[in-house]
């Protein structure tokens, strides 16, 4: 990592400390409605029964997919870069209950996803939710991930679509994206605009051409296996007037790569 690199990088753990309570809030109020009503569920799918699997969730923020992995019997690690996320992830929200059943195992640690502290080959999935769009490169990270992996091993990614995602409202992005834009790596900077709370701290949302993610994937080992942009249903659309001004192009998108 060059020097420009790093203090990005700086500067984002700085912004991401800023933010921790208000993304702890929004989290365990269940207020962000693009999470609880489409992508949660949509990473949930892409990963499968997950029962004896072990799991690093890269970016967990306060834990809560790492949690519920766990109540399905995942071995989960989750990781993220904010002190302030993961001091909270290690207390967990007051009100919830333990899992029960066959419930996995989950414990968290601070740390870059571009130099994890565990060993070569030693998780079967690796979920990034919400992650890569907080990554000024994350070609580091790719590798880091195929390096963890086993063989056969999969990576879950779910992350603003590059094609189309310019600029973050209360109700989602709107424009389209001027090729000789799309084509370089670009940032949005903006404070997160969540069922009216705005983050304190501004953040930049970097993304990269298809083909930069297709790429680096390759070459750190992986192949894609699917990819699918998740969206509400024409039900949703019809009847909540919130889907219908909060998802006017597409919003996201999600890889799913495996090890070779």
């Amino acid at each position: 990592m060059d020097d420009a690199s790093r203090a990005v990088a700086k500067l984002t753990r700085e912004r991401w400390e800023a933010n921790a309570e208000y993304w702890v809030k929004v989290i365990r109020e269940r207020r962000d409605r693009y999470r609880t009503e489409l992508t949660d569920q949509a990473v949930l799918d892409a990963i499968g029964p997950c029962k004896g699997l072990r799991i690093l969730d890269a970016g967990c923020g306060e834990g809560y997919l790492a949690r519920a992995l766990a109540a399905q019997g995942a071995d989960v690690v989750g990781i993220d870069a904010s002190q302030g996320l993961i001091d909270a992830a290690q207390d967990g929200p007051a009100d919830e209950e333990p899992p029960g059943g066959p419930a996995g195992s989950v414990s968290f640690a601070r740390a870059s996803v571009d130099a994890m502290p565990v060993a070569d080959q030693d998780f079967d999935l690796v979920v990034c939710n919400h992650l890569f769009s907080h990554l000024h490169d994350p070609s580091g990270a790719i590798h880091e991930f195929g390096r963890v992996l086993r063989s056969g091993g999969r990576l879950v990614i779910l992350t603003l679509h590059p094609c189309f995602y310019i600029e973050d409202t209360e109700h989602g992005a709107t424009g389209s994206v001027p090729a000789a834009q799309y084509f370089a790596a670009r940032g949005v900077d903006q404070r997160f605009q969540v069922d009216g709370l705005e983050s304190p701290s501004m953040i930049t949302s970097w993304l990269r051409p298809l083909e930069f993610y297709s790429g680096t994937l390759r070459d750190a080992g992986f192949v894609i296996a699917d990819l699918r942009e998740p969206h509400p249903t024409a039900e949703q659309v019809e009847n909540d007037p919130w889907w219908r001004e909060g998802f006017p192009t597409a919003m996201f998108m999600l890889l799913v790569a495996e090890r070779r």
